[in-house]
């Protein structure tokens, strides 16, 4: 028993195992994708370039433009002394100077929607959108009267041409029958059959036929006609009155015939002249009648379908008016609305984007304009001069010479791959390994030797850096770490580089919502040290941005 009860137990524990495991294998699945994210955070962005070098006995400066071109003004004179950053010569900068005036005001505008957007609408602006919305409903309002006004005035007109045709369908109806009736008593009742006699029997006969066919379709058209009541619709009427001037062109022509008979007939004694002369009479006198009749049953359906045709173009004209209108009303209201609104979050984005792109923008022409400038790097003294006023400078051939008070320089190699960062008046941050780390030295890029200088196969470029002061405890030979600032910007919107995506010449980055992962069109700016870069639109700060995919598989 002791046995049996052990080997139970030692069944249930390995079942527990056994679950615990699969539970566990399951829930670290190797095929589970895990993401690895950065912040979007703001800071301080500076790029730099670290070189190594040693101290050397300064030489003489040599200043000149980036580009060649006319000299426009030449500020100092051999023997001047000047400080760090003044003026010596300025390059006639052409259309640049035209360049950072429009950037400048590309500036003030962006900055001037930002601050406006910010603001929301002045007072005066929703009073003039409430004005235009009241005007628009007014519209709107006029258009709704006109088109009921219409229908209005449609529907009776209608009404009373309907009335007024079935009015005539009742007249003009007795008006053919009396004409049958006098048709029938000259050739068709008995006297006639027995006593008619025309020097024309085919006249007769056509006389007799369509008499016939007048009368049959004036039988015809008695149902229609007797259906007719105040309650009849439009198209009801319409379709009786074209039956009935059918009807009634038929009995015209049979008048004709007939009258054509009483001229051609032979007189007797019961046909005799003056009983042919009367039914002559007769014969005319509905002639007559019936061409009234036949152009009042025309006029009636014409009337019925022209104004009819003419109220439904009117109230289809009158109701675009309407929607047209509506949309004015809707649209001023949607005006007006906007303006009460507060600006929403990705307004304020977009406009300060906006503001952040115009100053990068002036930015670079501003650095334009700078190398149209030729500043002292440090201060010194001016030794030579090598164009005037107006003259063409040249690239090989300094502008200005001059010597700094500091009697010491360092000069480093700069790696080609580097280089393209580095340009002249550079803030550089120097340390001396004679010195303790508490003695910080500063100093500034004077000099880029345009021409490339190989060491152990690899491309450098020679660049001389002066010490802004003076310092007698620096000896020539002295070994300095130096540290180039190319390019700073301050509180600035940064991303690790590695989280950028490159796609079709556009950058994005990727976000998380919830398990899905959805990739963002950015801009970026400048590339700064420990693989950071500057984010200037597409997400704002505190956002997560994925930087590493992790497939299970």
């Amino acid at each position: 028993m002791k046995i049996a009860k052990k080997l139970i137990w030692l069944i249930i524990i390995l079942l527990i195992v056994v679950i615990g495991v699969y539970f566990t294998l399951r829930h670290f699945s190797p095929n589970q994708t895990s993401y690895i994210t950065e912040t979007v955070i703001r800071t301080n962005l500076q790029q730099t370039v670290e070189v190594t070098g040693s101290v050397e006995s300064a030489d003489e400066i040599d200043l000149n433009f980036a580009t060649a071109g006319t000299l426009d003004r030449l500020l100092v004179e051999v023997g001047d002394e000047v400080i760090a950053g003044q003026q010596l010569a300025i390059l006639s900068a052409g259309s640049i100077s035209s360049k950072v005036e429009d950037a400048v005001a590309a500036v003030e505008v962006a900055q001037s929607d930002l601050d406006a957007l910010i603001a929301g609408a002045s007072v005066e602006d929703i009073k003039v959108a409430e004005e235009e919305v009241s005007i628009t409903q007014s519209t709107y309002q006029t258009n709704l009267d006109k088109l009921s006004n219409l229908e209005s005035t449609r529907d009776q007109e209608l009404e009373d041409l309907r009335l007024a045709a079935v009015n005539t369908i009742e007249d003009k109806y007795f008006i053919g029958k009396h004409s049958l009736n006098v048709v029938d008593d000259a050739i068709m009742d008995e006297i006639a059959d027995n006593y008619l006699l025309v020097y024309d029997a085919d006249l007769l006969a056509r006389a007799k036929s369509n008499y016939n066919l007048a009368n049959s379709q004036y039988n015809a058209l008695e149902l229609g006609i007797n259906n007719l009541n105040d309650h009849s619709s439009q198209e009801q009427v319409i379709l009786v009155l074209d039956d009935l001037k059918s009807v009634l062109d038929l009995i015209y022509d049979a008048l004709i015939d007939t009258y054509s008979v009483m001229i051609y007939t032979i007189e007797n004694t019961e046909y005799t002249k003056t009983i042919i002369d009367t039914l002559k009479s007769s014969l005319n006198t509905q002639n007559t009648s019936v061409a009234t009749a036949i152009t009042s049953v025309h006029d009636a359906a014409y009337d019925l379908r022209t104004r009819d045709l003419y109220y439904q173009t009117s109230i289809i004209n009158a109701k675009n008016d309407v929607n047209y209108a509506l949309s004015n009303l809707d649209l001023a209201k949607a005006k007006l609305n906007l303006k009460k609104a507060q600006p929403r979050e990705f307004e304020i984005k977009a406009a300060e984007a906006k503001v952040r792109q115009a100053q990068a923008n002036l930015g670079g022409y501003l650095s334009d304009l700078s190398d149209t400038i030729i500043k002292a790097p440090v201060d010194g003294i001016v030794t030579s001069l090598n164009f005037d006023e107006g003259e063409n400078t040249s690239l090989s051939l300094p502008v200005v010479s001059m010597i700094g008070l500091s009697e010491v320089q360092i000069e480093v190699n700069v790696p080609e791959s580097d280089i393209t960062k580095v340009k002249l008046g550079d803030k550089v941050e120097i340390v001396l390994d004679a010195f303790s780390i508490e003695d910080n030295f500063s100093g500034i890029v004077t000099f880029i030797d345009p021409a490339a200088t190989i060491i152990n196969d690899v491309v450098y470029y020679q660049v001389t850096v002066v010490l802004s002061e003076k310092d007698e405890r620096i000896k020539i030979g002295m070994t300095a770490d130096l540290t180039i600032i190319t390019s700073s910007k301050d509180d600035v919107l940064v991303v690790p580089t590695r989280a950028i995506i490159y796609q079709d010449n556009k950058k994005y980055l990727r976000i998380l919502e919830g398990e899905t992962m959805r990739e963002i069109e950015v801009q970026t700016g400048l590339s700064g040290d420990n693989g950071l870069v500057e984010l200037l639109s597409g997400l704002k700060e505190g956002e997560e941005v994925v930087t590493f995919v992790k497939n299970g598989n």
